[in-house]
């Protein structure tokens, strides 16, 4: 079993509404367009992983794109 997969850094730009985030297995995605609200949300949040899983993965109205 390999392990859990966890969010380590993120970058948000309020200009272009791009958000990147890095996880701790080398991987990164790209979220765009995403409010400044639900960046903040983000920062308030305790589980980011969880966040990220919930809020920007289901979430249809945001393009996702892998970076590896």
């Amino acid at each position: 079993m390999g392990t859990p997969l966890a969010v380590t850094t993120w970058k948000y730009n309020a200009t272009s509404r791009y958000l990147k985030i890095f996880y701790n297995n080398g991987s990164g995605e790209l979220y765009h367009p995403v409010p400044e609200f639900i960046y903040n949300n983000l920062l308030r949040s305790s589980d980011k992983t969880a966040f990220v899983h919930k809020y920007l993965e289901y979430d249809l109205h945001f393009t996702r794109i892998s970076i590896n």
